[in-house]
């Protein structure tokens, strides 16, 4: 009987040429890796620059130094700001969660309770349960506001001329420069 992998078992090494080519691909490889790192590095840093004049520069010098909401540039370029009412309440939960309850609230904040079983304890997950932190070793109780959530809910009331504390929710009139070719 014939060792069908002897062939492959010969314990000799490429030729010279193979492995330049083996040692100039693993270069491409490195070099091609560099290159995508510095790309994602010059991506991350021209969309900073572009944050700062579309909703900082821009708005500013627009509406506070020229007075302008609108403009078309000699060039023919349309700019035009735009507001939007943002909302976070951030590191706030401590007041913005009380204040959503007093005040009726609280069908804003969604709640998760995490339980953690073991592989053969699938009937006991699947109860409905008011004390599984009595039963249960790992529950975790996380409470939060999404902010798109918050932010729709704080126009609403704004809108209807509720007064709600813009400290808490983190309200803040974003203004973006909206520009058109």
């Amino acid at each position: 009987m014939t060792d069908m992998f002897a062939d492959f078992k010969k314990d000799e090494a490429p030729a010279n040429a193979d492995m330049a080519k083996l040692e100039s691909l693993v270069d491409d490889l490195l070099d091609a890796r560099r290159a995508v790192d510095d790309a994602e590095k010059a991506l991350k840093a021209a969309k900073k620059v572009h944050q700062q004049l579309e909703e900082f520069d821009l708005p500013t010098h627009m509406v506070d130094v020229l007075g302008l909401g609108e403009v078309t540039t000699r060039k023919g370029i349309k700019v035009s700001i735009k507001k939007q009412i943002r909302a976070s309440i951030g590191n706030r939960q401590a007041q913005a969660y009380p204040w959503l309850v007093e005040n009726g609230y609280t069908n804003l904040i969604k709640r998760t309770v995490l339980v953690a079983f073991n592989p053969d304890q699938g009937e006991e997950a699947h109860e409905l349960a008011d004390d599984l932190a009595d039963r249960f070793a790992g529950v975790k109780e996380d409470m939060k506001v999404e902010a798109a959530t918050l932010t729709a809910w704080v126009k609403k009331q704004m809108a209807a001329g509720v007064e709600i504390p813009q400290d808490i929710f983190g309200v803040f009139e974003q203004r973006k420069a909206v520009v058109k070719v």
